[in-house]
C-alpha cells in the first residue's frame, strides 16, 4: 500500500477487523473508562495491523452515526409505519451491527464464554459453527462417541456439521437436544429454556443421568402442553418425554408452567445475530428485560402503567440510551440516568 492509498479491508485480516470492532463498541459504550482506554492503547501498540484495523472500523462507525442521526431507532406504533420503515431500519441496523457485535473466529475445545454485550462465533473441530449471544457460557466435550456441548447459560445458535456416525447433542439444564445436520437455537434463562429449530430436525428429551457428571437428575415426562398447532411427530413421542420438532417450531419449558410449542418468526428469533432486537406488540417491561441482556447499565421502568405499554420496532442490541429516549419521546416519559441505571418514569401519554 502506497502512502497515497487509503486502507481497505483487503489490507487487514477479518480477525483484526473483528477485534477493532469490539474496541470501537467498548469506546462508545456506557462502561467506557480508564481500563478500556488503557487496554485499547496496548492493543494498538502491539501490532501495526491493529492500528490499520482500528482506522477502518472507526470510519465505518462514523458513517453509521451519520445514518443513525437521519433515521433514529424508535418504537413504531402502527403496522403501516412498521412496513414503511422496515427495510430502511433493517439496512441501518445491519450496518451498525458490523461495529457493535464483536465476532471472533477460532477453533476451541473446552469452556467458552461471552461477557454482557459480547458475541462470538466459533468453528469447532468438526466444522460445526456456534454463534454465542450476550452473557453466554458453553462447555465443549467432544469424544470418539459423541459431540457434546453443554449450555450453562445464555443463548447459542448451532449450525451442525453433518456426521451421521458422530451424534451431536446440546445439553441445557435437565434437557438435551440431539441433532444431525441441523440449525437450531437454544436459549437458557434462569426460569426458562427454549429450543427453536431453524432447519433440519432435532429431538428434545430429558437428560440421561449418565450423560455427564454435572447434570441434574432426569425428570419425568411433562404434563400439559400448549401447542400451535398439534403435530403427529410431537404427539408420537410425548409419552417418553421426548419432542421431535419440525423446522420453524419452538419448544419452551417454563418453570411452573405448561410446556409450550409455537412457531415464532425465525427472523425475530435470530435477530441478535445481526445485532438487532425486534419487538412486536411487546410489553415495555418485557422489552426492557430483553434490552438489559446486552448492557451492564440497566433500564428501569417506574410506573406500572408505563410498563404495560406495547412496543413495536427494530432496535440496536446494547443501545439502551437510544431505546429509552425513543420510548420516552413516543409516550411522554422522562429519562434519567442514575448510576448504573437508566430510569423511565412518568405517566404515559397514549
Amino acid at each position: 500500500m502506497t502512502p497515497t492509498q487509503a486502507p481497505t479491508t483487503r489490507d487487514v485480516s477479518p480477525e483484526r477487523l473483528a477485534e477493532a470492532s469490539v474496541w470501537i463498541a467498548k469506546l462508545h459504550g456506557d462502561a467506557r473508562g480508564r481500563a478500556i482506554e488503557d487496554g485499547l492503547r496496548r492493543w494498538l501498540q502491539a501490532d501495526p495491523e491493529n492500528a490499520l484495523a482500528f482506522e477502518l472500523a472507526t470510519e465505518v462507525w462514523e458513517e453509521s452515526e451519520k445514518l443513525r442521526s437521519v433515521v433514529p431507532f424508535r418504537p413504531l406504533n402502527r403496522v403501516q409505519q412498521r412496513r414503511h420503515r422496515g427495510a430502511l431500519l433493517a439496512a441501518l441496523a445491519g450496518a451498525l451491527a458490523v461495529v457493535i457485535v464483536g465476532i471472533v473466529w477460532f477453533q476451541y475445545a473446552g469452556v467458552v464464554a461471552t461477557a454482557v454485550g459480547e458475541q462470538r462465533q466459533l468453528v469447532l473441530q468438526d466444522g460445526t459453527r456456534v454463534f454465542l449471544n450476550t452473557d453466554t457460557r458453553i462447555v465443549v466435550k467432544y469424544d470418539e462417541r459423541v459431540r457434546r456441548v453443554e449450555l450453562r447459560r445464555g443463548e447459542a445458535l448451532f449450525n451442525v456439521a453433518k456426521r451421521s456416525d458422530w451424534p451431536f447433542i446440546v445439553m441445557a439444564g435437565d434437557r438435551q437436544v440431539k441433532a444431525l445436520g441441523t440449525s437450531f437455537v437454544v436459549r437458557r434463562d434462569a426460569e426458562r429454556l427454549a429450543v427453536t429449530l431453524v432447519e433440519g430436525s432435532v429431538l428434545v428429551s430429558p437428560v440421561q443421568p449418565a450423560a455427564t457428571e454435572s447434570v441434574q437428575p432426569s425428570i419425568d415426562a411433562p404434563g400439559a402442553i400448549e401447542q400451535e398447532p398439534a403435530t403427529p411427530a410431537l404427539e408420537a413421542r410425548r409419552g417418553a418425554g421426548e419432542f421431535r420438532l419440525a423446522a420453524g417450531q419452538r419448544l419452551t419449558f417454563d418453570s411452573g408452567a405448561a410446556t409450550r410449542l409455537d412457531t415464532p418468526s425465525i427472523e425475530k428469533t435470530t435477530a441478535w445475530r445481526r445485532g438487532q432486537i425486534i419487538l412486536d406488540d411487546t410489553p415495555l417491561q418485557t422489552a426492557v428485560a430483553e434490552m438489559n441482556r446486552y448492557n451492564e447499565t440497566k433500564l428501569v421502568v417506574v410506573d406500572p402503567e408505563a410498563a404495560a405499554l406495547t412496543i413495536n420496532g427494530l432496535f440496536q442490541a446494547g443501545d439502551s440510551t437510544h431505546f429509552a429516549n425513543a420510548v420516552a419521546q413516543a409516550y411522554g416519559l422522562t429519562v434519567v440516568t442514575r448510576g448504573e441505571e437508566i430510569v423511565l418514569s412518568g405517566k404515559p401519554i397514549q
